[in-house]
């Protein structure tokens, strides 16, 4: 039975406990959803939602997250069990993050997949052949033929980011609405695009966080992204190769199909725009369809719903850190 992930959405809900299932109920007093708790692994809330004291205590009590996170995606605060990790885990993650070269090959290994990923989906966008959108390609497949010679992480870093501009030129190529979308901008997002981008990869950050935990790592330490604090860096650098096959796919699809239209968005005073509410729950509806869609696994190319690969991912890491592997293997499409 499959673990169940809770995103409250609606404005004004109310998390409560009945017995052994958690219910949400709406502003009215309505059943919105009800879920034993039992299955619940993560309850990811939106706005303006509360939870009884109840509630609280029982998902830290049975170490369930509880992630508050505004209506425009922007992360607020987790409530999380104290875990057990592996210290002799963590230990050698440490160690490695200090040898130069392996930091380097980790974050160059993230970079790769990331960059044959976009080129690939740009690729299969492209049926028609269209000239415009061909350069794209081949710009993000310079990026990745340079990567070999990027002598530190600076440098990937900088093909990352170049790479990066041609793969949102390509994707403004790919939409079939005008919803404004230039460029990619995070703060604040100007144009539903952007607010839904980074709503997607709120929700997908949450996701990886949480393997990377369950894994016994630090996700503190990365190697591509500079640590900072209260900075997530390695679940950062594992969420790279998952953008496009899930968050970009998902935006896509969206527009594309007529799902997402500027009515379904609303300015926000110096924050650009975001989602309605209805928008929102369709958002996480069509996030949570994709991730349950098939991808391949890169070790032994068996077929895997996108969010059990994300787990593998994370355990992957765990034994290339703990050199039960040679390297580091992302995730790509063909």
């Amino acid at each position: 039975m499959e673990d169940i992930w809770l995103y409250v959405t609606a404005q004004g809900a109310k998390l409560t406990r009945i017995g052994e299932r958690l219910v949400v109920r709406s502003r009215e007093g309505a059943i919105l959803d009800d879920v034993p708790l039992f299955r619940v692994r993560q309850v990811l809330c939106f706005g303006s939602v509360e939870a009884t004291h109840a509630v609280l205590t029982t998902l830290f009590r049975r170490d369930i997250d509880l992630v508050w996170v505004t209506v425009d995606g922007r992360f607020r605060g987790r409530l999380s069990h104290f875990r057990r990790e592996s210290v002799t885990c963590r230990l050698e993650q440490y160690r490695r993050f200090l040898l130069p070269e392996a930091r380097l090959a980790a974050a160059r290994a993230v970079v790769a997949g990331k960059l044959a990923t976009s080129r690939t989906w740009l690729l299969r966008q492209n049926r028609t052949g269209n000239q415009e959108l061909g350069q794209m390609v081949l710009g993000v497949g310079d990026c990745l033929a340079a990567l070999p010679e990027a002598a530190n992480v600076d440098a990937l870093m900088g093909l990352e980011g170049t790479a990066a501009r041609w793969h949102f030129a390509g994707l403004k190529a790919i939409l079939k609405q005008d919803l404004g979308f230039r460029e990619r901008e995070r703060r604040p997002p100007p144009d539903p695009v952007n607010a839904m981008l980074s709503f997607g990869y709120t929700l997908l950050l949450q996701r990886v966080l949480s393997a990377v935990e369950q894994a016994g790592l630090d996700p503190m330490i990365g190697n591509l992204h500079a640590l900072q604090d209260r900075r997530p860096s390695l679940a950062l650098d594992l969420m790279e190769e998952f953008r496009t096959v899930i968050v970009d796919s998902v935006v896509t699809r969206l527009v594309n199909q007529m799902e997402a239209t500027p009515a379904d968005f609303v300015p926000v005073e110096d924050r650009g725009v975001r989602m309605q509410e209805g928008m929102l729950g369709r958002f996480v509806q069509a996030f949570q369809a994709r991730l349950a869609e098939a991808g391949a696994d890169p070790v032994d190319g068996r077929r895997f719903p996108w969010k059990d690969l994300i787990v593998r991912q994370a355990l992957q890491y765990k034994a290339f850190v703990l050199g039960e592997r040679p390297e580091y293997q992302p995730v790509r499409i063909r």
